[in-house]
């Protein structure tokens, strides 16, 4: 809203979010009663968002029951994602209901204000006289944040916070999520002690929690946090704080069951459902991280922080837990359920927008399902033209990951990790999933490469039946390795000149291991070798074939 005005709403643009056609006219005459000259609505968050300026909105109604699809909590939290709404724009969350749980929902997302029905003409002036004085106050603070100006903005707080006592708390506040947004937690920590100095009030306890953590004091936060549970126990910022700071000195599931009850106590908050997610997949709570990534992809759909990556987590999280399924009919569940979360996913706009990228992770999933349903070699050929080209879009670079180390390609998985660790995108959770899958998977990494090891040098001795041997025990760890395959074939093709009797035996394990690699995408040193091979072995089948 503009700084001079003498009627608080007069040549205002004021929109009017909600579904009930009763109510826009209702609150429609009260503003015009008020003096308004200028008002909108919209049926839906969806309806508005695309029509919405950032310079075109000076009041925006939202209620909070929108019918179906997102709330109008999560609609504003929308408009703030996307910046939609100027500083000086006032917004103001309208709910029929008192409950705790829907005014904890709605003072997180932090409207301007927010009113309950039934209110009167008289109640909405007084509000509105009173905002219209709160934005004229905080006028060039707002511009200076606006301005990318935050030191400035720090400084006219104080001196509005020194000059106007009654406002102090809300100019506090404000200077304490500047200076978070600066990473000046040292800041924060010193303007809080002055004021807990001389008394508690629960923001500043909050505040102070918060910027513990920040510091990394994790058991000051926590005592902070519990300070103010001991207060009200559906404190859901103190929940959060104490969650994230149990995590951090590895409580886990003091942790989880925390994040989680706050979680609970107020569902709507995407960022906390994130959290949620994190602190899941740090645990290794594998439903939790299922549970979390299931909400996070349903909240996002159709809102503006759908994002294709909802979609790829949630089936990853599924793939965790039946990598650690242990009977058949879990594992056969736990594969159902994927395989229909992709077919679904095949109709979302934003994996309709990147299809190919999708397309590359489908791949990995199927050849994952495969490995679990023991079809080592359907699985190998469908990821091998990836691997070969080294074409593989850096989202999926992860599931790559996964599915060579699910193939026993222990050499290509490890090149894909570097790679995946070399990204600016590197998600540090992902990462440590992968090194964790390589860490359990060390002592097969060991088994297979002392065996294979020791099967060339066996064959550089041109002792070839205990290098076949070496080979084979190495294939036992990695049953689908192509290096070891090759050199598996080249140690049978110099045994069988040799063979006589067991000539047959020698020509049927070659066959069967062609098979590994034939049809293939390979690299092209390991291309050349099997061409190679390849016609080693007609030639010798032929005269073998001649003799018989």
């Amino acid at each position: 809203m503009s700084q001079n005005s003498e009627n608080p709403i007069k040549d205002k643009s004021i929109l009017i979010i909600d579904d009930q056609k009763s109510f826009q006219q209702l609150l429609k005459g009260m503003l015009i009663q008020l003096g308004a000259n200028n008002v909108s609505f919209y049926d839906s968050g969806e309806a508005a968002l695309n029509k919405i300026d950032k310079d075109s909105v000076d009041l925006v109604f939202i209620d909070y029951n929108l019918g179906q699809g997102r709330n109008g909590k999560q609609f504003l939290e929308e408009l703030k994602y996307l910046n939609k709404l100027s500083r000086h724009s006032i917004s103001i969350l309208v709910t029929g209901e008192s409950t705790r749980s829907v005014v904890l929902s709605v003072l997180e997302i932090e409207p301007d204000d927010y009113l309950i029905k039934p209110f009167s003409s008289g109640m909405l002036k007084t509000r509105l006289s009173k905002l219209s004085n709160k934005k004229k106050l905080f006028f060039d603070a707002n511009q200076a944040i606006e301005d990318g100006q935050l030191e400035a903005a720090v400084q006219i707080y104080l001196k509005i916070a020194k000059d106007r006592p009654r406002n102090a708390q809300f100019c506090y506040k404000r200077v304490c999520q500047i200076y978070f947004d600066l990473g000046q937690y040292q800041n924060a920590f010193e303007l809080l002690g002055n004021i807990l100095a001389t008394a508690r009030p629960t923001w500043a306890l909050t505040y102070m929690a918060q910027t513990c953590m920040f510091l990394a004091q994790y058991d000051k936060a926590i005592r902070i946090c519990d300070e103010l549970l001991g207060q009200n126990r559906f404190n859901i910022d103190a929940l959060d704080i104490k969650a994230l700071c149990l995590n951090h000195i590895d409580q886990g599931k003091e942790s989880l069951f925390l994040i989680e009850q706050s979680c609970n106590i107020s569902p709507h908050s995407f960022a906390r459902q994130k959290t949620f997610a994190e602190i899941a997949q740090a645990n290794n709570d594998l439903e939790a991280l299922i549970k979390a990534h299931g909400t996070l992809l349903a909240m996002s759909k159709g809102t503006a922080f759908a994002h294709i990556d909802y979609q790829f987590n949630y089936i990853r999280a599924m793939f965790s837990q039946l990598h650690l399924a242990n009977s058949k009919e879990e594992k056969a569940d736990l594969s159902n359920q994927i395989k229909g979360s992709l077919r679904q996913a095949q109709n979302d706009p934003t994996v309709t927008e990147q299809h190919a990228l999708f397309k590359e992770f489908n791949t990995f999933c199927e050849a994952r399902l495969s490995v679990s349903e023991g079809d080592f070699l359907d699985a190998k050929k469908m990821i091998a033209p990836y691997i070969a080209e080294q074409s593989l879009s850096s989202s999926v670079l992860p599931d790559s990951v996964m599915a060579l180390f699910d193939l026993g390609e222990f050499d290509d998985a490890n090149a894909q990790l570097e790679k995946y660790k070399g990204l600016n995108e590197c998600d540090g959770q992902t990462l440590k999933q992968l090194q964790e899958r390589n860490e359990s998977l060390a002592n097969h990494q060991t088994e297979f490469e002392q065996h294979n090891v020791r099967g060339i040098e066996l064959y550089k001795q041109g002792d070839f039946q205990n290098a076949i041997e070496q080979f084979e025990m190495a294939l036992k760890y990695a049953p689908m390795n192509t290096g070891s395959a090759l050199n598996l074939l080249q140690a049978l093709l110099q045994l069988l000149p040799r063979a006589n009797q067991a000539a047959d035996v020698i020509l049927e394990k070659c066959r069967s291991n062609f098979r590994l690699v034939e049809g293939m995408a390979l690299p092209r040193q390991h291309a050349k070798r099997l061409e190679d091979l390849k016609f080693e072995y007609n030639k010798l089948a032929k005269l073998y074939s001649q003799s018989n």
